[in-house]
């Protein structure tokens, strides 16, 4: 009797411990993908100045007078935002002899805008000598889509990758002869692949030769932006 009782008991426990256990037979793992091409309606444009001189205070006034200069051509163009500025400087030293000769800085001016012919007439504007400052030099320009039509992008692709997902699960369950499938756990992930950036060696200088001169258009191209379902399903 007493062998019985604690056989039933230990049968009680594993019954519990089975039925708090989650359920791991069945279980496939899944994936689906939904992509497009999106226009890209953003470009951020880097510009920059160097100068050289042996007194950094002075190096450091030539350098934001400039920059300050820039920025106030920058206001006038409403569609066109600058995206900040930065400033470094580094010793600069003599081959022969080893030693410091002089300071070296450099500013960075970041504009981004939507209005891609503006941005561009801006460029070739600043490229030329400013009023009270040195002209820029145009570093490079990166494109990119915006956050809003980002969002717009990725709700329609999620609901394309969500579907084809539930069809997979569907064709699997097909396949293992399954009444139904539930859900155990799923993940989505977004990315995007967009066109290697023009930098200064690849980019046509946007200074016109004339003041006439029309400049050079900018070329945006396309970003593939992507959504990825992945998950666990259970045949039932």
């Amino acid at each position: 009797m007493r062998r019985f009782t604690l056989v039933a008991i230990a049968g009680v426990l594993l019954a519990g411990h089975a039925l708090a256990e989650p359920l791991n037979y069945n279980v496939v793992n899944l994936e689906a993908s939904a992509s497009k091409d999106v226009n890209n309606d953003l470009a951020t444009a880097s510009l920059f100045v160097e100068l050289t001189d042996t007194d950094p205070s002075k190096l450091a006034e030539k350098v934001n007078q400039t920059l300050n200069a820039a920025l106030k051509v920058v206001k006038q163009t409403s569609s066109v935002q600058a995206a900040g500025t930065g400033y470094a400087t580094y010793p600069v030293y003599n081959n022969k002899t080893n030693k410091q000769e002089a300071w070296r800085g450099r500013g960075e001016l970041r504009l981004t805008s939507r209005d891609f012919p503006t941005l561009s007439r801006l460029l070739g504007q600043l490229q030329q000598p400013l009023a009270s400052g040195l002209p820029l030099q145009l570093a490079g320009i990166r494109y990119g889509v915006s956050d809003e039509a980002r969002r717009q992008a990725e709700d329609t692709l999620i609901q394309q990758s969500m579907q084809a997902f539930r069809q997979r699960a569907d064709l699997v369950r097909q396949g293992f002869a399954g009444a139904s499938w539930r859900m155990v756990n799923v993940n989505v992930n977004t990315s995007d692949t967009g066109p290697q950036p023009m930098m200064m060696s690849k980019v046509m200088s946007m200074r016109a030769p004339a003041a006439d001169a029309a400049p050079a258009p900018l070329e945006a191209g396309d970003s593939k932006l992507s959504v990825m379902v992945s998950g666990s399903i259970q045949i039932q």
